[in-house]
């Protein structure tokens, strides 16, 4: 009887049968580099070479969006990339012992992946694509309080796409419009699973087929 132990063994579920359908989405890029991060199944070279790869194929805003988040050893690897790597044996020994009969997708932990992906996408907001990753959302937050406290300074901000300087007020309305997309992605998921658990949401591409958030584009 096939069973999910843990929040990756789904990940790879859909990333792996993504890619086996020649799909390349950000969301697939965030989930290998965690993948390659966390050493998962010992095969953290595949991951981040298959982050690498999907990086390369996406449009530009998004691969920019991604790099933001990067390490410069993962960045690196990003500029090399060229051919898909081949999956090694061990982990698709793994992956065949699960089941040996078509498995589904846990469709709640898939959803809470596509919600990540979404949270952490960034946003476009006036003319400045803000990044949304977790470290970016601390240094918003930072930033709000910092203006809260010093109403008249102006702060040097980094968007995704370099500096610009903002007034107290343009802090608020970006750390707002932040908020209100986290806040976003998150009532999405909690909607989904909701759909989920009545029935209405039956699959992966209903997940992916629900109204999310708009990332920065």
């Amino acid at each position: 009887m096939y069973r999910i132990d843990s929040m990756y063994e789904p990940m790879i579920e859909a990333l792996l049968s993504a890619r086996a359908e020649n799909k390349t989405d950000r969301w697939m890029a965030s989930a290998a580099f965690w993948l390659g991060r966390q050493q998962i199944y010992n095969v953290k070279d595949y991951w981040l070479a298959l982050a690498a790869k999907i990086t390369v194929e996406l449009p530009a805003s998004e691969k920019d969006a991604i790099i933001e988040q990067l390490s410069k050893q993962e960045i690196t690897l990003v500029d090399a990339a060229s051919d898909w790597p081949e999956a090694p044996p061990s982990l698709m020994s793994i992956v065949a012992g699960w089941s040996p009969e078509p498995v589904s997708v846990d469709l709640q932990a898939y959803a809470a992946t596509k919600r990540y992906a979404v949270e952490t996408g960034g946003i476009v907001f006036g003319d400045m694509a803000v990044s949304t990753d977790r470290q970016s959302q601390a240094l918003i937050a930072g930033a709000y309080a910092y203006v809260q406290a010093n109403p008249t300074i102006t702060v040097n901000f980094k968007t995704a796409n370099g500096f610009v300087n903002l007034t107290a007020a343009q802090v608020r309305a970006v750390a707002n419009a932040v908020g209100a997309h986290v806040q976003a992605s998150f009532a999405a998921e909690d909607a989904v699973v909701e759909a989920i658990t009545v029935g209405t949401i039956k699959t992966a591409a209903d997940v992916d087929a629900f109204p999310w958030p708009v990332v920065a584009a």
